[in-house]
């Protein structure tokens, strides 16, 4: 089970009939595993039948695809108001998707760079 904290800003956020969800972009035309996380509220009754539990309370949810990339993952999700709007943000990288769908780690010292890690180090 992944390892997810929700901030008492997120927490205060999200409405009694509300859960963060993680919703997955496609972004390869050729593979339906290339994309891109968001993070955003959504009602319950609007979660998707195919939406996978993240953490044991319940609160927050993702579609299947970004359940497999997000697993054994430590991720804080925060929100940030704006105006009027919330904005839900992650600690995940901005190329968190990606990088899981080409085999890099998002966490240790090959994330450090975009490249991957450096031959002969």
């Amino acid at each position: 089970m992944p390892r997810i904290t929700v901030t008492p800003a997120a927490r205060e956020a999200l409405r009694d009939d509300e859960v963060v969800y993680f919703d997955w972009h496609v972004t390869g035309l050729c593979c339906a595993d290339a994309g891109e996380f968001s993070v955003r509220s959504l009602r319950r009754s609007r979660l998707p039948r195919r939406a996978r539990g993240l953490d044991a309370g319940g609160l927050v949810y993702a579609h299947p695809t970004a359940w497999v990339h997000l697993a054994e993952l430590p991720v804080t999700i925060d929100c940030r108001p704006l105006w009027r709007w919330r904005r839900f943000t992650t600690d995940l990288p901005p190329d968190a998707g990606l990088r899981c769908c080409l085999g890099r780690p998002l966490s240790g010292p090959a994330s450090d760079s975009v490249s991957g890690p450096v031959p002969g180090r």
